[in-house]
């Protein structure tokens, strides 16, 4: 009699210990109550909002974000940033913001999950990724004189940006890159040493004169370098065709089964494989001009190519 009530009071202090388990995540889960002030403010976004007045319902939201840091306002000024085509803010504020999402326990969560990340993805194609990396010990570094965080990851807008860090010597290493809208840039900033490094003097630019690029390459020597290499190529290609007939034609009449031998058959042999080895000559300087052509084209003044061991290293000074 006594085990059984013992067993009956067990399992009621079971239920009631399952049943405060279950409620437990349920009160931790709520939100805590919002301030007045955070409220008003709200209310008066949501005004804002319904008269289409997306900058000033922007305003109010980064006003109650500095009052209470939540996903909800973080993902709030991703959207109306979104809205108002201040790219490069609502990338960083939509990152945050799906980061922060806890994941969606509901079919209405999973809609706002999904409605996020795709806000998120349309806004990345509005601008482009730098991932800078720069030598170890090397502080701050900046991209257009904002601060690029531990990881190395900025958003920038189109267009043309400087990415500049100091190093731990006092000396500054400073990168100029042009990028277009959805593009990804890895920028690698080289803390190269100071008797190998040359710097070239700065000149002095006259009041209200503007300052010219240094000039690149002469045109000639571009007309020059290609007219060359396609000289080159076209004439190891049509080479290469004419031994390759010539070859077919006199192997054909070797094999046919009234012929005899002569020595003109081995002077013919001989001269085709010259013809072939030249066309192969012809065919490598052409495409190596070329390349050294495109090359000094497109790399920027300054550039320098060193080999090394793993390969080859490019560094670049403006």
């Amino acid at each position: 009699m006594l085990r059984s009530a013992l067993v009956i009071c067990w399992s009621h202090v079971a239920a009631v210990a399952m049943f405060l388990l279950a409620l437990e995540p349920a009160f931790a889960a709520q939100p805590p109550p919002r301030s007045p002030r955070v409220t008003a403010l709200i209310k008066e976004a949501e005004a804002a909002l319904e008269r289409l007045d997306i900058a000033r319902a922007r305003d109010l939201w980064a006003q109650i974000y500095d009052i209470e840091r939540s996903t909800v306002g973080i993902c709030q000024l991703g959207q109306l940033d979104r809205r108002l085509g201040r790219w490069v803010d609502a990338v960083v504020e939509l990152t945050r913001c799906v980061q922060e999402m806890r994941p969606p326990a509901t079919p209405r969560e999973r809609r706002l999950h999904d409605t996020r990340h795709a806000d998120l993805a349309a806004a990345r194609l509005e601008v482009a990724q730098l991932n800078v990396f720069a030598p170890a010990g090397a502080a701050p570094v900046l991209v257009d004189g904002r601060l690029v965080d531990e990881s190395g990851q900025s958003y920038v807008a189109p267009g043309q940006h400087e990415v500049t860090a100091m190093l731990s010597d006092g000396r500054k290493v400073r990168s100029m890159v042009h990028v277009t809208a959805g593009e990804s840039r890895v920028v690698l900033l080289s803390a190269e040493p100071a008797s190998v490094r040359s710097v070239a003097p700065l000149k002095a630019t006259p009041a209200g004169a503007s300052a010219q690029p240094e000039p690149g390459p002469a045109p000639w020597l571009l007309y020059t370098g290609s007219a060359a290499s396609g000289a080159l190529l076209v004439s190891g290609i049509v080479l290469h065709i004419v031994a390759a007939t010539e070859d077919s034609a006199l192997r054909d009449e070797m094999c046919k089964p009234n012929s005899v031998e002569n020595q003109k058959w081995a002077e013919d042999l001989h001269a085709i494989e010259a013809r072939q080895h030249i066309s192969t000559a012809a065919l490598v300087a052409g495409t190596a001009l070329g390349a050294a052509t495109l090359a000094v084209a497109v790399l920027p003044n300054g550039a320098q190519i060193r080999a090394r061991r793993a390969g080859a290293e490019v560094s670049f000074s403006w």
